[in-house]
């Protein structure tokens, strides 16, 4: 841990205000090199001669500003100008850049016509309707319970049940996760989530004026101690993916939800689960919410089960949340994207979205048993991707570096990642490639490089 002791006699206006320019003055002269691990505030406080309250709200401030950043159990560390920037941005421009002749595993996507086969009949039905100009007017209320209907009887398929009066409609995943970090949070407030979680929610806490802080996890997820720590120290939001994890794959046990609910009732806290992957584990231990129903908030898409296209998600809310939740959706949007949810509120109704959700479930499967096969791993869970753990003397960002290299093309772990992770890793998409050809092709080089006994790009240093 450092002695960094700022001289705050330089600078006027209130305490923690100088304590934050002192932080950054030092970042800039070297002082503070990214890593370095801050002192606690208790000791900072006693030095500087300042109340705690007054440290706790310099970092806070400091985190807010992206100059430090807060990990649960392991301290406050000065964070890297670089992977301040990784984040959604970052993870887009590898992902949905078109390369020719580079194999795609960057993306998790659903695999063969992005759920072109369902959506196609469902669009051109809907075009004969007559009331197709009331759907393309401003959303009306009868369209609308239409809607959460159909969304309620998808969340139960998840084990989400609840009535429908409990269920929002939002325009995708993303505005429902910007509403719950509206809804259940104010500016300056730490939010939990797992040290490895998806981009897209960094970035919308980051667009909020929130701070994220990493909770460690192990090959089961989320470690319940971990998160009762991160709520202890005063956060009140828990983010995490419980089945199938993005990107590391993994599950929460019961046990781990039991424990986790259990926390979040003991320091009035919340938690919101996120479902996208729900349907490729069907098996999966019970949602959190059915432990902690009035302090867990499901959400869920077609995005990966259906098509990404149709940009429609459900959330299952508790009552005492769902008017503020509701006003936040509102805020995000006014008006819904009504036809494409009532080809959504079709494909469910008719059954073709379970179809779907079966045959991108054992497409998966299948790409992942060709993956277990090919780099010799076994009992491979069900997901779009692989986990690949790093050991020396790969570094991920040495390992993806290398790929791309051989054509073959992955995110950047640090878009990922929060605050420092205490393991390294890399993420690749199994369903990205178009055919299982071009995907063993991308399986073989991974499985070369990981074997490979030196770096290649150590070997050019």
């Amino acid at each position: 841990m450092s002695n960094w002791l700022p001289d705050l006699s330089v600078y006027s206006g209130p305490k923690y205000r100088a304590i934050v320019e002192s932080i950054s003055a030092d970042m800039a002269n070297g002082v503070l090199v990214p890593g370095t691990r801050m002192p606690t505030h208790r000791d900072l406080a006693w030095r500087l001669k300042v109340t705690v309250g007054t440290v706790a709200r310099a970092y806070a401030e400091a985190e807010h500003l992206g100059l430090l950043s807060g990990e649960v159990g392991r301290g406050t560390f000065v964070t890297d100008p670089a992977r301040r920037e990784a984040g959604l941005g970052q993870y887009l421009a590898v992902a949905w850049a078109p390369h020719p002749g580079i194999i795609n595993m960057a993306v998790n996507r659903p695999s063969g016509d992005q759920g072109a086969w369902a959506v196609g009949p469902a669009l051109a039905q809907l075009a004969k309707r007559p009331d197709l100009s009331q759907l393309l007017s401003y959303n009306l209320e009868v369209v609308a319970q239409r809607h959460r209907a159909a969304g309620c009887k998808w969340l139960a398929r998840e084990g989400a049940a609840v009535p429908e009066e409990q269920v929002t409609v939002t325009a995708g995943s993303q505005q429902a996760l910007v509403a719950c970090i509206a809804t259940l949070t104010r500016p300056g407030d730490t939010i939990l989530a797992e040290e490895y979680t998806y981009p897209g929610f960094k970035s919308a806490v980051q667009l909020l004026g929130r701070s994220l802080a990493g909770v460690m996890m192990d090959d089961e997820g989320l470690i319940p101690d971990e998160v009762e720590r991160g709520f202890a120290r005063g956060a009140r939001l828990l983010y995490t993916t419980a089945t199938v994890q993005n990107p590391t794959t993994s599950t929460l046990s019961e046990g781990r939800r039991r424990a986790i609910a259990e926390a979040a009732r003991r320091y009035d806290a919340y938690i919101v689960e996120d479902g996208v992957h729900r349907f490729l584990e069907p098996n999966a231990p019970e949602s959190i919410l059915v432990h902690a129903p009035e302090r867990t908030l499901y959400l869920t898409t077609l995005s990966k089960s259906v098509t990404p296209g149709l940009r429609c998600s459900f959330s299952a809310l508790p009552p005492a949340i769902k008017p503020r939740y509701d006003q936040a959706v509102g805020a995000l949007s006014l008006a819904l994207p009504v036809p494409l949810l009532e080809v959504a509120c079709m494909l469910i109704n008719d059954g073709t979205a379970q179809e779907a959700a079966e045959r991108q479930r054992r497409d998966a499967a299948a790409r992942i048993a060709l993956a277990g096969e090919i780099l010799g791993i076994d009992n491979l869970r069900p997901a779009f991707n692989v986990w690949l753990p790093m050991t020396l003397p790969w570094t991920s960002s040495a390992f993806i570096a290398e790929a791309a290299r051989r054509a073959v093309s992955l995110p950047p772990t640090d878009s990922f990642a929060v605050g420092r992770p205490h393991l390294d890793g890399v993420r690749a998409s199994v369903t990205a490639p178009p055919d299982m050809e071009s995907l063993a092709q991308a399986l073989r080089v991974l499985a070369e490089l990981r074997d490979c006994p030196v770096s290649p790009v150590a070997m050019t240093v």
